[in-house]
């Protein structure tokens, strides 16, 4: 407050006679904000929370992922509260938060016009486990389809725990990812392979020549790079998970005699294998072997195997390469094309299987459950418009 008196010229004397002791531009007294790294595999999304000095109208909180460049301006709310202006901004980022480095700024204006805005900024990085078929890095599962052309599509899904939309859906469009793969007559989802980041493929041309395609975490893949030769001699190949309890992932095949052979992951892009080591015989009653992931609880990955029958089998893995005898999960998943190792779809910490139907068949997600007696969930609906309209598309 100040006292204005003549001073007997052209001019007022304004002289202060009593102060709030507050400062005159809005004052952020406590804040909440992500930590320099936040591990979604633990917490459950991000939350800004600050405690201003006084009102402001049209906050605005900025939130940018810095490699795609990807910005969304997010909700803010005011709680009703006697406190000073609390403004929190909810953590929902569309659907899937990408992993990587972000920035962040908090905007406000004063209600009474009087200082300038408020402002805060900062930065911080989200990171997950690696998901063997999550190609563009938001800690979500893709689905990978070829078409009759040779053509290659990834459609990237989300997990909705709510509502009659509840279970795995698609984020949007399909998006188209090149030709030409038509020379390959088996593709699988191989997990973090070559040292990167996000999930890498492995394509076998029809000579037998094993390729390998780094992720870079855009939904596509780098060039290629040979890997390997003669693995025309296998009828069944799989990859995605660590077998051997070194923080690795491996994959197995199995030969038309029958006999499995793991190959144990180097890491390494340009020799992502060791020497082929044989495992096991007796491999080819099966039509389907898919390397799940540790759905059972046990110390490393596990396997599971589909007869010409339609039983499915649990190998639960010992963590040296080796499976213990197998365990009947049930029957009539003859009911479904190769299935997939989706990794963690429903983001609860285990990996999940998928099974996508045969004609006039609903897609599933089963989730792993932990139990070695009991290792996957019933099936839930998986709400796969794009997928179903293309069934004649090669999926994996």
């Amino acid at each position: 407050m100040y006292r204005i008196a003549a001073t007997g010229g052209d001019t007022l004397k304004a002289e202060p006679v009593a102060a709030t002791g507050e400062p005159t531009e809005v004052v952020a007294k406590a804040s909440t904000v992500p930590p320099a790294v936040l591990d979604l595999d633990r917490v459950d999304g991000f939350t800004f929370t600050w405690t201003l000095s006084r009102e402001v109208w049209s906050p605005k909180v900025t939130v940018r992922h810095v490699r795609t460049g990807k910005t969304q301006v997010l909700a803010v709310r005011e709680p009703d509260t006697s406190a000073p202006v609390l403004a929190w901004v909810d953590s929902n980022w569309d659907e899937n938060v990408p992993n990587g480095d972000y920035t962040w700024e908090m905007t406000g204006e004063p209600v009474n016009g009087i200082g300038p805005a408020v402002t805060a900024h900062g930065t911080f990085k989200v990171v997950r486990n690696t998901q063997p078929h999550d190609f563009n890095d938001n800690g979500s599962p893709d689905l990978l389809s070829r078409d009759s052309a040779g053509r290659l599509w990834r459609t990237d899904l989300f997990y909705r725990p709510i509502d009659e939309w509840r279970g795995v859906n698609e984020a949007g469009t399909r998006t188209y990812l090149g030709s030409g793969w038509g020379v390959y007559d088996r593709i699988e989802a191989a997990g973090n392979l070559g040292g990167t980041p996000v999930g890498d493929l492995l394509a076998r041309d029809k000579s037998g020549v094993l390729w390998l395609y780094q992720g870079k975490g855009t939904g596509n893949f780098a060039t290629r790079v040979q890997v390997g030769g003669g693995w025309q001699a296998y009828d069944k190949i799989t990859s995605g998970s660590d077998l051997t309890g070194d923080g690795r992932v491996d994959a197995l095949a199995t030969d038309r005699s029958g006999v499995l052979w793991l190959y144990t992951g180097t890491g390494n892009a340009t020799k992502p294998f060791l020497s082929r080591k044989k495992i096991g015989t007796g491999w080819g009653i099966y039509d389907d072997v898919t390397a799940v992931g540790n759905i059972a609880g046990a110390t490393a990955g596990d396997l599971v195997a589909r007869g010409k029958d339609g039983v499915l089998w649990l190998y639960l893995g010992k963590g040296d390469g080796t499976f213990a005898p197998r365990t009947k999960i049930g029957g009539g998943w003859n009911a479904f094309r190769p299935l997939i190792a989706a990794g963690d779809a429903d983001g609860d910490g285990r990996p999940d299987l998928m099974g996508l139907g045969v004609a006039y068949q609903t897609p599933k997600l089963y989730k792993g459950a932990g139990d070695w007696k009991a290792p996957l969930r019933a099936g839930e609906l998986m709400h796969l418009e794009q997928v179903a309209a293309n069934t004649s598309d090669l999926v994996f």
